[in-house]
């Protein structure tokens, strides 16, 4: 018998489910030749030695038949399945043929039974069962005219033999199905973590950005802003000197706060004693950029997580320095009040403002899109009230967590 699907001379690049598919194949193929074999030396076993009667005429087209039977088993192996159709028809007549003169061959019926099940499409299947089925009835009540099971015998074995088949079949598909099924779960796994690790890839960039623009980059700004200042030539020789000090101040900071950057790349923290130490900073650059600021602090600061203590100090350097470069404000005041539940930062600034509605609302640049998004991270709300002419105010509220929870 020919399984579903056969092997070529060549598997080294089939995949390992179809290799174990292809494996099974192979021994029901096996199975069946050898099934084929064993009833077929009987028929002619018994042909020979029925001497009484005209059976040894049928040898040679036993022989026949099974040189038939080996072509097509030959033939269907290197996948040539397009004669599988013709082979079958061909082998079903001649055995009803060789039956009729030797009804000794009629056990082949079980294989033929099972060979028609598994090749034929299912509108000659059915038909061809039907036929092997009558012809085996015919050749058993030759041999036994007036035995049931002459009739009973027959019908079960070729029924028998198309319910394996079907069986058979079934649990192959079942399988393959199953296998897929397990290809297509790894393969979807699969993706997922390339989208894991680019989504973690582009919030690593993101937060490195920030860190960047809301540290260094603003020290940068603010030097280059003093050192334009101390080469304007109608500025006097005092004014000069104390800004490029005061730039030279900012870039020793800038170098320290560097070498802090990189020394934390794995795990940014802001230490609890860093993070008034890191306002004031803030307050006293924005003072010294030419912009009066204040600071005014509420509550207990020391036991605010270490990322609450990075998002605000980030807002209020980013808050200034915008209200620095960009708004021209005569006056700033940050204010940090620590509740139970919540902490909030205010940084107010009597600026020149802006129009919300061109940037929807989420700020004029990258500086601001990345206050945002590390507010958001960090499970808080933040607000921007601002409009031509009339100030700015950034506004951000981070939640605690409760005595309750924190025993937890």
């Amino acid at each position: 018998m020919e399984a579903r699907t056969a092997p070529g001379p060549d598997t080294g690049d089939v995949p390992t489910t179809d290799r174990r598919q292809l494996t099974v194949d192979r021994y029901i193929q096996w199975g069946g030749h050898l099934l084929f074999a064993v009833l077929m030396a009987v028929g002619l076993l018994r042909a020979v030695q029925d001497t009484a009667s005209n059976n040894l005429a049928a040898v040679p087209g036993a022989t026949a038949l099974a040189g038939w039977y080996l072509f097509g088993v030959m033939a269907i192996t290197v996948r040539h399945k397009q004669i599988a159709v013709m082979w079958t028809l061909v082998l079903l007549a001649g055995w009803a043929v060789l039956t009729v003169f030797a009804p000794d061959f009629i056990w082949l019926a079980f294989v033929l039974a099972m060979l028609a099940w598994h090749f034929l499409p299912r509108a000659l299947a059915i038909p061809a069962e039907l036929v092997i089925a009558a012809v085996a009835v015919a050749a058993s009540l030759a041999t036994e005219p007036e035995g049931a099971g002459a009739v009973v015998g027959p019908v079960i074995g070729i029924a028998t033999a198309v319910a394996v088949t079907e069986a058979v079949r079934r649990v192959i598909d079942a399988s393959a199905a199953r296998d897929a099924l397990l290809q297509e779960l790894a393969s979807t796994q699969l993706r997922l973590a390339q989208t894991e690790r680019e989504t973690m890839l582009a919030a690593e960039r993101e937060r490195m950005g920030g860190e960047i623009h809301d540290g260094v980059g603003q020290a940068l700004a603010g030097i280059v802003m003093l050192l334009q200042s101390a080469t304007d030539r109608s500025s006097p020789p005092p004014q000069q000197r104390a800004q490029a000090l005061t730039a030279l101040d900012m870039a020793t900071s800038a170098l320290a706060q560097t070498r802090g950057f990189l020394r934390s790349l794995d795990t940014p923290t802001v230490a609890p004693d860093e993070l008034l130490e890191g306002l004031s900073a803030a307050v006293e650059q924005a003072r010294r950029l030419g912009l009066p600021t204040e600071l005014h602090v509420h509550g207990d600061a020391a036991g605010l997580d270490h990322e609450v203590r990075a998002t605000l100090l980030r807002t209020a350097q980013e808050s200034l320095a915008n209200a620095v470069r960009h708004a021209h404000a005569k006056r700033a005041v940050v204010t940090l009040t620590v509740l139970d539940d919540e902490v909030h930062l205010d940084v107010v600034d009597d600026g020149r403002g802006f129009d919300p509605s061109h940037t929807g609302g989420h700020g004029t640049g990258f500086g601001l899109a990345a206050l945002l998004a590390r507010v958001e991270r960090a499970g808080g709300t933040a607000t921007i009230e601002t409009d031509l002419g009339d100030g700015t105010t950034i506004g951000v509220c981070l939640p605690l967590p409760t005595p309750t929870e924190g025993a937890r």
